[in-house]
């Protein structure tokens, strides 16, 4: 059967208008935003959309196939970053801490969101390129750079969003050491309690960490260049 322009099948007369892949995508981003900490299934997304589930199986094959639609959606609205500081130092920090909040609310996303094949995400790894040019890095290693920055940045998403709670993680922990031999009780005990405040340094740690793998590049870069 030929499509219309909409990307819509025309319809017999009395027949029920059948939904466009867009409509589905939009029904499933707005029911995610409703409810970002709930499963979207097939026929969840369909309900959304006002339709049998059968009827999205004929723009969407499985579960993983719609979600990832939906991710790349979202990414693609997603504004570019205004970045700040005046140092490149601070302006990938300021991008790091951004996009880590901007993902955050889309925790059932973020691996889709890591396995994207469609370029919704060309602009800010642009963005992040420029910044970086400055530093004279070989075009290898500035591809490593803004590889290292976003992947790091989605990957501590996705961690942290499935990550319990620090108190129920330091409980679950205390449980699980009281059967240990005392050696392990010994050395643990002790860091259980600090693990809260661990967990609240470690974004920081994780950018100083990516800021100085940069400025090592940067270095090794330079020194090689110097030396041709």
């Amino acid at each position: 059967m030929a499509q219309s322009a909409t990307g819509t099948a025309p319809r017999g007369r009395g027949r029920p208008p059948r939904l466009s892949r867009e409509q589905i995508i939009e029904a499933a981003v707005e029911l995610l935003e409703r409810e970002p900490d709930s499963d979207l299934t097939i026929k969840r997304a369909a309900e959304a959309a006002g339709a049998a589930p059968m009827a999205l199986y004929r723009y969407f094959p499985d579960r993983d196939t719609l979600l990832q639609a939906v991710a790349d959606r979202v990414l693609s609205r997603i504004q570019p970053i205004t970045l700040t500081g005046d140092t490149w130092q601070e302006q990938v920090r300021h991008w790091m801490r951004t996009s880590r909040e901007r993902l955050r609310p889309h925790s059932r996303l973020l691996p889709y969101m890591a396995s994207t094949q469609q370029p919704v995400g060309v602009r800010a790894l642009a963005k992040l390129a420029e910044v970086l040019r400055p530093l004279g890095l070989s075009d290898e290693d500035l591809a490593l750079a803004v590889l290292l920055i976003s992947s790091t940045t989605i990957g501590y998403a996705s961690y942290e969003t499935r990550r319990s709670p620090a108190e129920q993680v330091v409980a679950e922990l205390q449980e699980g050491l009281s059967v240990r031999p005392e050696n392990e009780r010994e050395i643990l005990a002790p860091l259980l309690p600090r693990l809260p405040v661990a967990f609240a340094r470690l974004y920081d740690t994780v950018l100083d960490q990516t800021v100085a793998a940069i400025e090592a590049l940067a270095t090794a870069d330079s020194t090689a260049g110097a030396e041709r």
